[in-house]
């Protein structure tokens, strides 16, 4: 049997277009606050993508995972603040959550945005997507504050 090592991991080439340093990835992410009042799945899932966009300096890729799991967060939220949520596929939770005024006509213009994104990926339409980790965390930054503003809400 023979064991394979993984390397150490090293910077992506590409980091280096963003940041000088792995500790600049700190500052990316320092104002990505899990809100409280948020339900634990989705704070859980808030600090994992977080924590993706931090170490997108060692694989880019990540940035893009990581607007895609602070999606899941938004989800989470939705479905507990939304009565009948149940199973509903997100873009119907998107519009009654805009009819209902749980969202702003641009919340749910940026969710509906990133649900196409994680859709085309999810179901093999976009098989490769690279989102800059800059870019990535203006996204995050967005699934943060609206999950902040939701949680922050009275219920309905």
């Amino acid at each position: 049997m023979t064991t394979q090592r993984l390397p150490f991991p090293v910077p992506d080439e590409r980091a280096r277009l963003f940041v000088d340093s792995y500790a600049d990835m700190h500052d990316l992410v320092a104002d990505l606050v899990v809100p409280d009042g948020a339900p634990e799945a989705a704070a859980t899932v808030l600090r994992t993508a977080r924590e993706l966009l931090r170490q997108s300096y060692y694989c880019y890729e990540f940035s893009t995972v990581a607007v895609m799991h602070s999606l899941i967060a938004v989800e989470i939220v939705l479905r507990d603040r939304i009565p009948d949520a149940g199973k509903k596929p997100l873009h119907q939770l998107i519009k009654q959550g805009a009819a209902d005024g749980i969202l702003t006509a641009r919340q749910a213009e940026y969710l509906d945005y990133g649900r196409q994104i994680r859709n085309g990926m999810a179901h093999g339409q976009t098989t490769h997507a690279v989102m800059p980790p800059a870019m990535a965390a203006g996204m995050v930054t967005t699934s943060f504050a609206i999950v902040s503003e939701l949680c922050a809400a009275p219920a309905g």
